[in-house]
């Protein structure tokens, strides 16, 4: 059995869940079985539409040291399985208790030094074995952006650059607490170039600005809001422009090779659109944190300045595609699998 631990709510976006779906997708391939473990009731919609088995612990997403209690019986009974955590808020001491059932897998954003962790996993794209100089000594280290956990639809996704651009996907993360995807689209409207294209606006499954964005849309002929997508990579393939926040939502877009607008509206996010714009695989906005209105005006801007810039595209597009293949999730399931034989 593999265990997965993650969490998903209005708070904190279905990212964590969504891309441990992947990996558990690519486990099942492989004939192993899959159980989620989450604090609460969060996640639910996410895993039963997925059909995918879960347990919920009964604590909180913010502690979860004190689901422990509850925890440790459960993996005591599974000498031969595999325990990964996708949590910004596990402890080293809740990672070693685990640890002493279980071998134990992690999944890291930020580069966290010496986690006692027999499997560290690190898609982003400024991972780097130079980020752990304080390794744990016997972590393996899975890192870079060929192990982005996609969904299987993005393993052969690639699509060419079409030399007129006239469709722009927006998508601002699964809760879009500031309401992002809503702004963004109102300014673009109004724009003198950006407002003639087509807008498909994607609302995530904690999205609680959807009204907003629905009577953005109301009587406009070129505006989708597009919830509960099952096919993503489709959707992103049908447009010539994407503008995304710096989630894994970013290497999707690799995967499938569409031109990228980014930015960032959260600390973790920084160093991923800083990466993806020193390599030249997309244009970076800036920070909504410090910027503001200044950033949603910029993006505006930049829409028109992609949609006439045929090359800049092109270039872009190409960088992506040679990042990210779409097949991490299998690459991450075959360690997984190897730990618990």
């Amino acid at each position: 059995m593999i265990w997965i631990r993650a969490d998903a709510g209005s708070e904190i976006g279905a990212g964590h869940v969504m891309r441990c779906l992947s990996i558990a997708a690519a486990l099942k391939d492989m004939g192993e079985q899959v159980c989620f473990l989450t604090a609460d009731r969060g996640a639910v919609p996410l895993l039963e539409a997925q059909g995918q088995d879960y347990r919920i612990l009964g604590g909180s997403w913010r502690t979860p040291e004190k689901e422990l209690d509850a925890l440790i019986p459960i993996l005591r009974q599974d000498a031969k399985g595999v325990f990964l955590a996708d949590s910004y808020f596990v402890t080293k001491e809740y990672l070693r208790r685990v640890g002493e059932f279980l071998p134990v897998c992690y999944m890291d954003d930020f580069g966290q030094q010496g986690l006692p962790v027999d499997v560290l996993i690190n898609y982003n794209i400024f991972a780097e074995p130079s980020l752990y100089t304080s390794a744990f000594g016997k972590t393996e280290y899975l890192l870079g952006t060929e192990y982005a956990p996609l969904r299987k639809e993005f393993s052969n996704a690639r699509r060419s650059v079409r030399k007129r651009a006239e469709k722009v996907l927006i998508t601002t993360g699964g809760s879009d607490r500031y309401n992002l995807a809503g702004r963004i689209l109102e300014q673009a409207l109004s724009h003198r170039i950006a407002g003639g294209m087509e807008y498909y606006v994607v609302s995530g499954a904690y999205n609680t600005h959807g009204d907003y964005l629905e009577k953005l849309a109301q009587g406009r002929g070129n505006v989708r809001i597009c919830k509960n997508v099952s096919d993503m990579a489709g959707l992103m393939g049908d447009c010539d422009i994407a503008v995304t926040a710096g989630g894994s939502t970013l290497y999707e877009l690799c995967a499938v090779g569409v031109p990228i607008l980014c930015f960032s509206f959260v600390d973790n996010q920084e160093k991923i659109v800083e990466g993806f714009q020193r390599r030249q695989a997309a244009c970076l906005a800036g920070n909504y944190l410090t910027e503001g209105e200044d950033l949603i005006r910029r993006i505006t801007e930049q829409i028109g300045i992609l949609r006439d810039n045929f090359s800049l595209r092109q270039s872009c597009s190409k960088k992506e595609q040679e990042l990210v293949d779409g097949k991490g999730a299998e690459r991450i399931a075959e360690r997984l699998y190897r730990y618990s034989q």
